[in-house]
């Protein structure tokens, strides 16, 4: 259903026909790559550039009846490995012989967006064919999403006509201005992966290893009086999850809100001491952020949306007492 109202509106803004099946061709390619961002086998050496920062990484990733299998090795500045393993990452750094382990995100791997809902991304983002470009050797369409408001950012995608691969993408401002982007400069998809690819490089002999947030969230129950007072347009509840933390002596509520595309997470938990809190916005790269005190409990939400997004967040959490 929510294929054919979109179609026919983009036929009603369009005007065409031929603009319907352009836009549904581009549609496809979208959900081409999301299956082979998750299930594909695939190698490649990618530059990753934020914080006017250049980064090279080599990535393998695998999928079997098992789950997804991932290994990102670091190629530049300080060593770093990660390997996922299903729903565990393990992050070693040789430089300082440690190694965490924690549960591993929803959405990990390349820095990039996964759309968990393309069909009601129409009404938040505008979506535009950009033509085609080379990348790493591949034919790839430029497909863009440039945003209908002030509450998120851009993103260009270029995908391999073939494969479905996402070979680079480009996160932007309002103004167009690139805030962070990647770009393989090499790739090859695989018939499959063998367990020695996803081996960490180097012995792990006398490293310190600590776990972080691996396990269940201890039984305890979201408190839903906290409340969000007006989301930004196109934002919704995806989560919310309550846990104990080594950190704080307090459990930490956390809710997350999606757009389809941008992510925002709210982090809520009292704080004995009022010498630790902090107050204020804050923004990198992508990366905003923006924390307030409300009745002596830190209220933090950090997104890969504009400051002004986070704010207007941050400033609608409130306690709903009975």
């Amino acid at each position: 259903m929510m294929v054919l109202i979109r179609l026919l509106l983009a036929a009603l803004l369009a005007g065409s026909v031929s603009a319907v099946l352009a836009e549904d061709k581009v549609w496809k390619l979208l959900n081409q790559m999301n299956h082979t961002l998750e299930t594909g086998n695939y190698q490649g050496t990618f530059v990753f550039m934020h914080d006017g920062k250049v980064e090279t990484m080599k990535i393998v990733h695998g999928h079997s009846d098992y789950g997804v299998r991932e290994k990102l090795v670091s190629l530049t500045g300080d060593a770093r490995e990660v390997i996922r393993d299903r729903d565990l990452l393990t992050c070693i750094w040789p430089k300082d012989k440690l190694v965490v382990i924690e549960t591993a995100p929803s959405k990990y791997g390349l820095p990039s967006f996964l759309p968990e809902n393309l069909d009601d991304l129409v009404l938040r983002y505008r979506l535009v064919e950009a033509g085609s470009s080379r990348i790493a050797g591949f034919n790839c369409k430029l497909v863009r999403f440039d945003p209908l408001d002030a509450y998120r950012y851009g993103h260009e995608l270029c995908i391999d006509t073939d494969s479905g691969m996402l070979l680079k993408s480009r996160t932007f401002d309002s103004e167009g201005e690139s805030i962070e982007s990647m770009m393989f400069t090499s790739f090859s998809m695989l018939g499959s992966v063998p367990d020695s690819m996803f081996k960490q490089s180097a012995s792990l002999e006398n490293y310190t290893w600590k776990i972080a947030g691996v396990g269940p969230a201890g039984g305890l129950q979201p408190d839903r009086a906290w409340q969000i007072r007006n989301l930004p347009p196109g934002f919704s509840l995806s989560s919310v999850t309550r846990r104990q933390t080594s950190v704080s002596k307090s459990p930490v509520q956390h809710i997350v809100l999606t757009d389809g595309l941008a992510s925002v997470s709210i982090f809520i938990s009292k704080v004995e001491d009022p010498r630790h809190f902090y107050e204020g916005a804050h923004n990198k790269g992508v990366i905003s952020a923006y924390a307030r005190d409300l009745n002596r409990h830190q209220i933090t939400v950090i997104g890969e949306v504009p400051e002004g997004t986070v704010k207007s967040i941050g400033e609608s959490v409130f306690y709903s007492s009975p």
